[in-house]
């Protein structure tokens, strides 16, 4: 079932991000809602379809998206290769990993784009796209990771129950 819900949640996400949540932004820097839920979701310790979700991100912001297609490809596989190993090996609090997880994707993301954008011809100076950019995207992906993670851990639960021993 995990497998099937992904495409209609992929989808709604992909609209909320192109259509309002494109105009939301903090200077330059705009909110990755995509990359925000492929990071909540493979947080979630009971969900198993966690390479599918990021691999059809992946392939639906590499199809919309202005920027090299490569660059949403490496970006999301590397936030679910973070998110697992975080879960598995860092912290237990979920809250605390969605956080951190979210940081080190937002920067990796913005990086990747910004040195993509430098190899294509675009010239931006360093400081410029850092504070304008990429620190701004960091911190509004931050504002906007509780209520992801809690939407997706709910999703979470609701798609992979436990089981209750009796």
């Amino acid at each position: 079932m995990g497998t099937l819900l992904a495409i209609p949640i992929i989808f709604i996400l992909l609209m909320l991000q192109t259509t309002f949540f494109s105009q939301v932004t903090l200077l330059h820097g705009s909110v990755d809602l995509v990359l925000l839920w492929v990071a909540a979701w493979s947080l979630q310790k009971q969900v198993t379809s966690a390479w599918f979700w990021t691999i059809l991100a992946a392939i639906a912001v590499a199809y919309i998206s202005a920027i090299p297609w490569y660059v949403p490809v490496i970006s999301y596989l590397l936030v679910t290769i973070i998110a697992k190993w975080v879960n598995k090996r860092v912290w237990q609090s979920p809250l605390l990993m969605m956080f951190l997880v979210t940081m080190v994707s937002s920067i990796i993301s913005n990086g990747l784009s910004y040195i993509a954008l430098a190899f294509s011809g675009v010239s931006i100076p360093l400081a410029t796209g850092l504070v304008q950019v990429i620190i701004p995207s960091v911190l509004i992906n931050l504002l906007l990771a509780l209520p992801v993670f809690a939407i997706a851990r709910d999703t979470a639960q609701w798609v992979y129950p436990l089981e209750v021993v009796e």
